[in-house]
C-alpha cells in the first residue's frame, strides 16, 4: 500500500476526523506498518487546532518541507513530522494554518507523492487529508496521484449529490488509477449499495458517526474508552477494507 488520500465535496462532513481516526488505529490493524498522516487541507489545518495544538515544533510542518530544495528524501520527510506515539508508528506532517501558505505548496505536495512510494517500500502507508475540494490551492498531485481516493459524504442529498458530481469530473483525472470510492459518515435510512449507486462509484465504506467520540479524539484523547467507540471500531473496518483495495507494494511487485 502506499497512499490513501481522502476528501469531501460539499459543506464538513468529517474529513479530518476521519483520516486523524485512521491513522489512529492503522498500525494496530497494519500489523507491521507505520502510518503518515499528511495534513493538505489548503483552507487551514483543523489538527492544528485540534489533536496538535500543544504545539508544533519549529522544525516540522510542510511549510519547511516547501523551503527546501527538491527532490525530497524520506529522511526530509520523517524529520519534518510529529510523532504521535513513542515508537513513531503514527506520525502527522502537519499542513498549514493559514490558507494564504497553502499558495506556493503545489510542487512540494507532487514530490512528497514521489516520496510516499519510497515510504510505502519501507513500511509506512500515507493517508492525506485533502479537505473541500474547489480551493484554489488544492493540493492536485494527491487527487490525481493517490493509490485510493475516497470521497466523504454524509447520508443525505445535500452532501451526495455535488459528491456526485465531483466523483465524475476526478475519475477521468485519475491517470490510469483506480476510480474513487465513497466513505459515507451516518448514512441514515439509505444502504451503502444506494448511496454506491447515486455517487456513481463501485464501493461505499461507512465511518459511525459518534460525536463524543469525535469531540474526545480531537481534542487529543486515546485508549480505553475511545479505542472501543463505535467511531473506532468503525474505522478499524475501513482500514481493513482499504489495505484489501490497495495491495502492498510488495505484493505488486510478486505478481
Amino acid at each position: 500500500m502506499s497512499v490513501v488520500a481522502l476528501t469531501s465535496a460539499h459543506g464538513a462532513p468529517g474529513v479530518t476526523t476521519i483520516a486523524f481516526a485512521l491513522a489512529s488505529v492503522w498500525p494496530e490493524v497494519r500489523s507491521g506498518r507505520r502510518v503518515l498522516l499528511v495534513d493538505a487541507d489548503p483552507a487551514g489545518s483543523g489538527l492544528v487546532s485540534g489533536p496538535l495544538r500543544s504545539g508544533i515544533p519549529n522544525a516540522a510542518g510542510v511549510s519547511v518541507l516547501a523551503a527546501a530544495r527538491l527532490p525530497l528524501s524520506v529522511e526530509q520527510v520523517i524529520g519534518c513530522c510529529v510523532a504521535l506515539d513513542p515508537g513513531g508508528a503514527r506520525m502527522v506532517l502537519p499542513g498549514v494554518a493559514d490558507p494564504r501558505q497553502a499558495r506556493p505548496l503545489g510542487a512540494t505536495w507532487a514530490a512528497l507523492v514521489d516520496v510516499a512510494r519510497d515510504l510505502s517500500a519501507g513500511g509506512v502507508d500515507v493517508v492525506v487529508d485533502v479537505g473541500r475540494l474547489g480551493h484554489r490551492w488544492e493540493p492536485t498531485a494527491w487527487l490525481t496521484g493517490a493509490d485510493l481516493l475516497a470521497v466523504v459524504v454524509r447520508g443525505d442529498l445535500a452532501s451526495v449529490l455535488p459528491a456526485a458530481a465531483a466523483v465524475r469530473a476526478l475519475a477521468p483525472q485519475r491517470q490510469g488509477g483506480s476510480a474513487p470510492v465513497g466513505v459515507v459518515v451516518d448514512p441514515g435510512p439509505y444502504g451503502g449499495a444506494e448511496i454506491a449507486s447515486a455517487l456513481g462509484v463501485g464501493e461505499v465504506l461507512t465511518v459511525v458517526r459518534d460525536v463524543r467520540a469525535t469531540r474526545a479524539l480531537m481534542e487529543g484523547g486515546s485508549g480505553g474508552w475511545i479505542d472501543r467507540s463505535a467511531l473506532m471500531r468503525s474505522a478499524r473496518s475501513v482500514v481493513r477494507r482499504v489495505a484489501e483495495l490497495v495491495p502492498d507494494v510488495e505484493s505488486v511487485v510478486a505478481r
